[in-house]
């Protein structure tokens, strides 16, 4: 059974304008929305009228160990009803960011195993991008404000010494306290 780009890829609305293998290096798939229209955030209109058309290279999950590079038309409308100019919305990506929601899913997976430094070395990225994506995967998990966390501490005590079983213990220090 022979799977289409599409289908691998498994971005729902989305169309696969090009396909390239760079040998050796990365895999680069050209995409963007299958509709040709978008309906505006501040009045809910629906609009055709493209204003802009943005490229945007964005990282995705790798195939077969090689990375893979989404370059994505992230189309700009102008509505006729406001007037308001605004792009389109994406689901699998956050806004102003360089990475699929799922690469960072997965990002964090590798990180459990492993650490930040490491995991960026081997995908990529810098250790800042992989800290950027435990932060916002943490944020929505947790439900909490990390941004006022400037130290964590994890750490694991034996319940009863040399039967295996531990408790995992975290201590944040924030910017108020000293």
């Amino acid at each position: 059974m022979k799977f289409t780009v599409e289908q691998i890829l498994n971005l729902p609305d989305m169309k696969v304008l090009d396909f390239q293998e760079i040998e050796g290096e990365e895999i680069i798939i050209t995409i963007e929305k299958s509709v040709n229209y978008s309906t505006c955030p501040s009045c809910g209109q629906n609009t055709q009228s493209i204003h802009q058309n943005h490229w945007r290279m964005i990282h995705d999950l790798s195939w077969s160990k090689k990375p893979v590079l989404l370059k994505i038309n992230r189309r700009q409308f102008k509505c006729h009803k406001c007037k308001k100019v605004f792009s389109e919305k994406l689901d699998f990506v956050d806004k102003s960011k360089g990475y699929t929601k799922r690469l960072a899913t997965d990002i964090v997976q590798q990180v459990l195993n492993s650490n930040i430094h490491r995991v960026a070395e081997r995908n990529g990225l810098s250790d800042e991008e992989v800290e950027s994506m435990l932060k916002k995967q943490a944020s929505q998990i947790l439900n909490i404000n990390l941004s006022q966390v400037k130290k964590l501490g994890i750490d694991e005590i034996a319940l009863v010494k040399g039967q295996g079983n531990y408790v995992r213990i975290q201590v944040f220090k924030t910017q108020s306290q000293s």
